[in-house]
């Protein structure tokens, strides 16, 4: 469906995409996550025909589409973005922005497209409201909608959920997901919430100084990320060095553990006592010593664990992560 070739870019001679290259197929949801400065908005951008690459060509359906020097207006029917402030018609209501993206169509079709956005988004009770009415996700849904409303093939997506607290972020995650296979629309998200692309992504592209470092499902990614820096993004992951790994686990490489894989257990191999106590809702996070040179996290399911307290653990050697 979409294919990346060879994408470069740099601004001021700092380059920010190194030949980036990959296959998106229809109707997949891909998210692209990294540190700020990886090259994420900067490759979303370039895929909507905002700004040029320096070098390498986005296919969509075989198609070489133009850069925006090449057209007299940046962008691409097929491919939308949907922004992080939502970009609504403040004076327009609802089922009116919805029109408003239609401009150009003629009316029979406008009535009936917008007719069946509402009905997909379920923006009914939405119609006659204002943007300056709505909760933020409920614009969210709107910007979804909007972005939908010329059928196109790919829908871009920049930190869509940044701004919404929890439970709505939540929510819409689960509807972006949906709505999206609904109409079998080929979606790109930007986040720096790993955890959303965990729960919806279909495949995971981490992005590390302008390279694409990994590619993979989200339990793929989660499961064997490549390196230790890749690992950070997605949890909290206790890495061993060559030492300590030897020492611990009889492992010459580094390694890493995620801490729900850390098990307490009055007959474990490894001992420290308790550093820190941390609160975390239906659990404890416990920051253990065990020598100058190591410390360790762990959850405490059971909240029994006091600042100080002896305590002993083990490593499942099935959950050992092996660095090369």
């Amino acid at each position: 469906m979409i294919h990346i070739k060879n994408i470069t870019k740099a601004f001021d001679q700092k380059k920010v995409l190194n030949h980036i290259s990959g296959t998106i197929k229809k109707g997949d949801l891909i998210s692209l996550v990294g540190i700020t400065g990886s090259g994420k908005t900067t490759l979303l951008k370039i895929i909507a025909g905002l700004i040029p690459a320096d070098t390498g060509s986005i296919y969509l359906n075989s198609k070489k589409l133009q850069g925006p020097k090449d057209k007299l207006i940046a962008g691409h029917e097929e491919i939308k973005l949907v922004f992080q402030d939502f970009a609504l018609k403040p004076n327009m209501s609802v089922e009116e922005n919805l029109n408003y993206a239609l401009l150009g169509y003629d009316d029979f079709y406008k009535k009936n497209r917008i007719k069946r956005l509402i009905e997909i988004c379920d923006l009914e009770s939405l119609r006659p409201q204002h943007p300056g009415e709505l909760s933020g996700g409920q614009k969210q849904r709107v910007a979804f909608a909007r972005a939908l409303a010329s059928e196109p093939k790919v829908i871009l997506m920049d930190e869509p959920f940044s701004n919404l607290d929890p439970l709505t972020k939540q929510g819409l995650l689960i509807e972006t997901k949906l709505l999206a296979k609904k109409t079998d629309t080929t979606v790109i998200l930007v986040t720096h919430d790993t955890r959303d692309a965990i729960e919806i992504a279909d495949e995971i592209w981490v992005l590390q100084k302008g390279t694409i470092a990994q590619k993979g499902t989200p339990s793929e990614v989660y499961q064997n990320p490549k390196n230790p820096q890749i690992a950070r993004l997605f949890g909290i992951i206790n890495l061993l060095n060559v030492h300590q790994s030897n020492k611990l686990l009889n492992i010459k490489k580094p390694t890493g553990i995620w801490i729900e894989n850390v098990e307490i257990t009055s007959k474990g191999a490894i001992k420290g006592y308790v550093k820190e106590v941390i609160f975390n809702g239906e659990n404890h996070k416990l920051l253990i010593f065990i020598n100058q040179n190591l410390e360790l996290m762990v959850y405490d399911h059971n909240k029994t664990y006091r600042p100080r307290d002896p305590i002993q653990m083990t490593l499942n050697p099935k959950e050992i992560i092996i660095f090369n």
